[in-house]
C-alpha cells in the first residue's frame, strides 16, 4: 500500500496535473466597473455585484479574454462558475465580454445580452 498520500505523484497519472489552472472568478476591475457606471450609466450596486473570469490570450502577455456575468443569477439556474471555460456551455449567462490588457489598462468589450442592462 502506497501510504505517502501527502506527496505529489509526478509519474504523469493525474490527468489535471498537466493542465494549466485557469483564474477563478473575481470582482470586476476597476477600469470596466467605472466604465459601466459613468459611460453607461448603469445602477452602480448592479454592476459592483457582477463577477469576472479571465483566460490569458498567450503566455507571458499581460492582455485576458474576460467575461462578465451575474453570479446571482448563475446560482438561480444552479450553474456553478469555476473559471473561464464554465460559461461555454451557458452562453445566456454572460453579460459583456472582450479583452484588457492589464498594464496599459485598455479594454474593449460588447455587451451579449441587451435586455439585462
Amino acid at each position: 500500500m502506497n501510504w505517502r498520500f501527502w506527496k505529489k505523484d509526478n509519474s504523469g497519472n493525474d490527468p489535471g496535473a498537466s493542465a494549466k489552472k485557469l483564474p477563478r472568478p473575481k470582482d470586476l476591475p476597476q477600469e470596466i466597473g467605472r466604465h459601466l457606471v459613468v459611460e453607461e450609466s448603469l445602477d452602480p450596486d448592479w454592476v459592483w455585484s457582477l463577477r469576472c473570469v479571465m483566460l490569458p490570450q498567450a503566455e507571458g502577455t499581460t492582455v485576458y479574454d474576460f467575461r462578465i456575468f451575474s453570479e446571482s443569477s448563475a446560482e438561480q439556474r444552479g450553474v456553478r462558475v469555476k473559471n473561464y471555460t464554465a460559461l461555454d456551455d451557458q452562453p445566456d449567462l454572460i453579460l459583456f465580454e472582450g479583452w484588457i490588457d492589464r498594464k496599459s489598462r485598455q479594454f474593449k468589450f460588447e455587451k451579449t445580452l441587451q435586455e439585462a442592462v
